[in-house]
C-alpha cells in the first residue's frame, strides 16, 4: 500500500513537489539563521538611549525598546533623554558588546537593529528595568526577549524607576486609552486616532498603565512624551 502511494505521487509529480517545497523550506531556514549571526564590537560613541556607534562605525538600535527623544536640529529634549543616555552610556561606553540583529537588513535610518549584550547582562532590559526605557513592541522580534522587556516594565513602574514617578502621574496617564490589538499601540479615547481602529482589533483600557503593564504604547503620533522646558 505504502509503495503504491509512492508510485502514484511521483507519476502525479506531487511527490516530486513535495521535495522541492522541503528543499526550498531548508534553504530558507540557513538563510534566516545567517541572517541573524552575532558580532562584537567595542562602542566608540552613544547617540541616545537607545543607539549607539561602534568603532567600526557601524550604527546599532536597542531592539524592542524606545527611549526619549533627544532635541535635534533646536529642538528641546523630551523628558529623560540625557538620563537614558547617560545610563547607557555608562552601560556600554568603550566597552566591548556581542549584537544579535533581530534581522538580515539594516533599517530606514541605516541602523542595526539588535539585542545588545555586555557578558551576560541583556542591554535592552537594563535600560528597562532601569526606568529609563520602554517596550515597544514588534511583532516579527523574538517573543520570549519581548516578554522578558515587559516583565522588566511591569516591575520597573511598579517600583516607580526612573521616568516612571513623573510619568504615570501625568494628567494624560489617568484617562481612558484605545489600543490596538495588531499594533500594540494605543491612543486617548474618543481622539481622531482612537476611533480609526476597528472594532475587533480595539482593547480600552481605564488609564494608560493598564496599557503599559499590558505591552501597549502611545503611538508617536499621540506626542504623550513631555518635553524638557527651557
Amino acid at each position: 500500500m505504502l509503495k503504491s502511494f509512492y508510485t502514484n505521487e511521483i507519476k502525479n509529480g506531487a511527490f516530486k513537489g513535495s521535495v522541492l517545497f522541503f528543499c526550498v523550506a531548508i534553504a530558507l531556514c540557513f538563510i534566516s539563521a545567517s541572517n541573524s549571526y552575532a558580532f562584537e564590537g567595542k562602542v566608540k560613541y552613544v547617540v541616545d538611549g537607545d543607539t549607539f556607534v561602534l568603532q567600526s562605525g557601524e550604527k546599532v538600535r536597542l531592539a524592542s525598546i524606545d527611549t526619549p527623544e533627544v532635541g535635534r536640529n533646536g529642538k528641546v529634549d523630551q523628558y529623560y533623554a540625557k538620563e537614558a543616555t547617560d545610563l547607557l552610556s555608562e552601560l556600554i561606553l568603550n566597552k566591548v558588546v556581542t549584537v544579535t540583529p533581530v534581522k538580515g537588513k539594516k533599517e530606514s535610518y541605516g541602523r542595526v537593529v539588535g539585542w545588545v549584550y555586555l557578558g551576560k547582562s541583556f542591554i535592552n532590559k537594563e535600560m528597562v528595568s532601569k526606568g529609563a526605557a520602554f517596550y515597544y513592541y514588534h511583532p516579527h522580534n523574538d517573543a520570549g526577549k519581548q516578554d522578558l522587556l515587559l516583565e522588566a516594565q511591569i516591575i520597573a513602574m511598579s517600583s516607580a524607576k526612573g521616568f516612571w514617578t513623573k510619568i504615570s502621574a501625568m494628567e494624560d496617564f489617568n484617562i481612558k486609552w484605545v489600543g490596538n490589538l495588531r499594533s500594540r499601540r494605543c491612543f486617548r479615547e474618543g481622539s481622531n486616532f482612537s476611533v480609526t481602529v476597528m472594532s475587533r482589533n480595539r482593547v480600552h483600557f481605564s488609564n494608560l498603565g493598564e496599557a503599559f503593564m499590558a505591552g501597549y504604547t502611545p503611538a508617536r503620533a499621540t506626542k504623550f512624551w513631555p518635553e524638557v522646558k527651557k
